[in-house]
């Protein structure tokens, strides 16, 4: 959802939104352009090591410390679990830590890594003709020198765990998700209308002077130094990458396909007996069709059932519209969509972790009956509480604090329940006579502006 759209406009932003564009006419084999275009291809390729390295590991450390254990009481990392080791550049000259031998290895790996990785940016942005001599447009000792430069910016503080663009997260983090989408995506339009003609790059494992797979190699040897993997030389790499390539293609090609079959069944209406899971493995070759389970039925009222994919609808009417239903009216309809009857009342009315209703506590509370339904849940939303006596206190003052209080998450929740095409109660109802509780399906109140 909101978290999917925000990594993407942050890689979109990233990848147009921080080149040094000139606007009007520019020389792109321009010594000066040139060299802009290196400087920024190499901070990225920096902050790409740090943020894959050392960030990442960091975090994936913090989440399971090394003397952390499983659900199981087992300890997390044992097995084929293996503790990352987070991997930084220290210059030889730096007073931080003492270089070691292992640590002048890793200084060379991360080198080979930025070198790679910059050099194949470069050629992305930059004319074919000027990319054409493939490695001199970036050398090792550029990239040793810029991670000189950048190692103190990136590592100064021993106690931060985060990169720079962690922090710019951080000061935008007060801000709604559509907000820093379209931040980041205005700044991605403004990069590519100004964007030069971009270079396709297809890969090819047996030119050794296109840099592919000397940038496979320096960032799986990376990963494999953090994990206590014994490196891979070029001629490993390209071993491996040539049995990769072909079977990723053939899977991801096989695995469409039969998806695709699937939603054409799906679109026919086929019945559940003729679609099919599907289990392959291409290297065996193995290929299994079963036929799937039905979904699990749930017991519901007067003996009927209905599964997780059920929803009861409610619309609004020109007599009573979405906005003004009211809470009586939106229990009688449910009532009568779920044919209840008279033997069965209305126990409870959930939305998310609120309790909207309770028959115990508000079947004679007109006030609350008589508000329209869309109103309660706002009131829920601003209280922050799912207590009923602080929710339906109907103190105006308590009510007016609770909106001059807002957090950032309830200011967001009240602006996604306003854009949202529907909503979902979770309702609970009662045998009048054995007092038995039954869950009838997600009740969609559908918004009739949307």
């Amino acid at each position: 959802g909101a978290d999917a759209a925000v990594d993407m406009a942050e890689e979109l932003g990233e990848d147009l939104g921080v080149f040094p564009f000139v606007v009007g006419g520019v020389d792109k084999s321009d010594p000066e352009y040139v060299q802009a275009v290196k400087i920024v291809c190499l901070n990225w390729a920096i902050f790409q090591a740090h943020r894959l390295f050392f960030v990442a590991m960091e975090e994936l450390l913090q989440k399971h410390p090394v003397d952390s254990v499983d659900e199981d009481g087992a300890p997390f990392w044992s097995g084929t679990r293996r503790v990352p080791k987070p991997l930084r550049f220290i210059p030889l000259d730096s007073n931080e830590d003492e270089v070691s031998a292992q640590q002048i290895i890793i200084n060379e790996r991360i080198a080979q890594f930025v070198h790679s990785a910059a050099r194949l940016r470069m050629e992305s942005f930059l004319p074919v003709a000027e990319s054409s001599e493939g490695q001199s447009l970036v050398s090792l000792e550029e990239a040793l020198s810029a991670l000189e430069e950048q190692a103190l910016l990136l590592y100064k503080k021993g106690n931060t765990k985060k990169s720079s663009s962690d922090s710019s997260e951080e000061n935008e983090g007060e801000k709604d998700p559509e907000s820093i989408v379209l931040e980041k995506l205005n700044g991605a339009k403004t990069g590519a209308s100004l964007l030069p003609e971009l270079n396709l790059a297809d890969f090819e494992k047996d030119d050794e002077s296109n840099g592919h797979v000397a940038f496979v190699t320096a960032a799986s040897n990376l990963r494999a130094i953090a994990y206590g993997i014994v490196p891979a030389d070029a001629m490993e790499t390209r071993r491996v990458a040539g049995r990769i390539v072909p079977a990723m293609i053939t899977t991801t090609a096989l695995v469409s396909s039969l998806s695709c079959l699937e939603l054409v069944k799906v679109l026919k209406g086929l019945p559940l007996k003729l679609h099919r899971n599907a289990f392959v493995n291409l290297a065996l070759p193995f290929f299994a069709f079963t036929a799937p389970l039905p979904a699990e039925e749930i017991a519901g009222v007067n003996g009927k059932t209905h599964t997780i994919w059920d929803r009861i609808v409610i619309k609004g009417s020109s007599k009573s519209p979405v906005e003004s239903m009211t809470l009586r009216k939106f229990l009688s309809k449910v009532q009568k969509k779920a044919s209840c009857g008279d033997e069965f009342e209305i126990a409870n009315l959930s939305f998310g972790p609120f309790m909207i209703y309770a028959n115990f506590l508000h079947s004679h509370d007109d006030e609350l009956l008589d508000t329209p339904l869309i109103d309660i849940v706002k009131d829920a939303i601003i209280s922050g509480d799912d207590g009923e006596d602080e929710m339906f206190s109907g103190d105006d003052a308590n009510k007016d604090e609770s909106v001059n209080n807002m957090t950032d998450e309830q200011m967001a929740a009240l602006k996604k329940l306003k854009e949202k095409r529907f909503i979902d109660f979770s309702v609970m109802v009662e045998s009048q006579e054995t007092g038995e509780e039954f869950e009838l399906p997600p009740i969609r109140l559908m918004n009739s502006e949307k």
